[in-house]
């Protein structure tokens, strides 16, 4: 048995230049029972001819994909999923800003894909694979998407490859989000990104000779960089623009490290003292868009070397476009000198962190 949902018809009123008018509906069913097929072997929820309907924000649904049948696919950036896929169905009655959230779902869900048509299959407006970070199962997140009034979008929820499963998908409103470099702040220097862009920049690990940003210290004051990254194309490989950040302690250092950015973007602190075939993770997290983060009493060996390590949570062109994925970090605390590192031997670490 398949699981459907209980529905009631709803009519669409939407604007138009001074008048409105009554559109058609957005499905035929009435008043289903779970496991009652619509239309011979489908069931609500299955088809954009057949969803299940948002009638107003914020919303909550819950489901398993499994149960349902792969209709539709995207690039984002992974293709050739065969997974199967559930459609939501919403008209929003005013501009509005969107945020789709799969993140919830952890730890019960799966390797999820989430994504928006405008009024049809093709016309995609949003897609994210990843976008929640790996610390939740790579659940999928979109944010900010502009939806307009007088049409009907459709939020499809899908999968990795073919992975299916449990899902909790929220819909709500987004916020109008200003991001601004602070006065004063230092500027990471780094040109844009490119397709066949080669980092010799603040690379770090990924390419030889190794090559970081080193900080100099300001007797503890804070420290500010404006930052930007992004995701390109070399050759048929997608690739992130990961920027690496270089402390050497002569100090035991506490530090604190503020970061913010627009998107979702993984900042992580790593311990280099012995090079880049031995890195330790020594705390790392995924911002959720315009909300600030702070690793607190962050203690710093002496002597140490240490890497402040920033990059796109996701391989996602469409999310992560160069020169426009921005973020802010401030360190507050650290003392050393910092002083060039020799290049220690390439090691399994360059596929963690490319």
């Amino acid at each position: 048995m398949k699981l459907v949902a209980l529905l009631t018809v709803l009519a669409l009123v939407v604007g138009t230049a001074g008048a409105s008018e009554t559109r058609s509906k957005l499905y035929k069913t009435d008043d289903h029972v779970d496991g009652v097929p619509v239309g011979g072997d489908r069931v609500v929820g299955d088809t954009i001819e057949e969803p299940w309907v948002v009638a107003s924000l914020p919303f909550t649904g819950t489901a398993n994909t499994c149960l349902f049948n792969h209709d539709y696919d995207e690039v984002c950036p992974y293709s050739g999923s065969i997974s199967p896929d559930v459609v939501y169905a919403y008209a929003p009655a005013t501009d509005i800003i969107l945020v789709g959230d799969l993140c919830d779902g952890y730890p019960n869900s799966y390797d999820t894909k989430m994504y928006i048509y405008e009024n049809a299959q093709g016309n995609l407006v949003a897609c994210d694979e990843d976008g929640c970070g790996s610390a939740l199962g790579y659940a999928s997140y979109i944010w900010n998407t502009e939806l307009s009034a007088g049409n009907i979008y459709y939020v499809v929820v899908d999968g990795y490859s073919g992975d299916c499963g449990n899902y909790v998908l929220k819909l709500y409103l987004g916020d109008p989000y200003t991001f601004e470099c602070p006065p004063g702040a230092l500027l990471e220097g780094e040109p844009d990104c490119y397709d066949g862009y080669v980092d010799m920049y603040n690379a770090g690990c990924n390419e030889v000779p190794y090559l970081f940003q080193d900080i100099i210290p300001c007797d503890g004051e804070p420290i500010t960089y404006c930052g930007t990254s992004g995701v390109y194309y070399f050759g048929t490989g997608i690739y992130r623009d990961t920027d690496w950040y270089q402390l050497v302690t002569t100090n035991p250092d506490i530090i604190d490290w503020t970061v913010e950015a627009p998107r979702p973007i993984d900042f992580y602190i790593l311990d280099g003292l012995y090079g880049c075939s031995n890195i330790d993770v020594v705390s790392s997290h995924t911002t959720a868009p315009g909300e600030p983060y702070t690793f607190e009493n962050v203690q710093l060996a002496t002597p140490g070397i240490y890497w402040l390590w920033v990059a796109p949570t996701t391989w996602d062109i469409g999310n992560y476009p160069c020169g426009e994925t921005e973020y802010i970090w401030t360190l507050e605390g650290y003392t050393g000198t910092s002083t060039p590192i020799e290049a220690a031997t390439w090691g399994a670490i360059k596929g963690m962190f490319r």
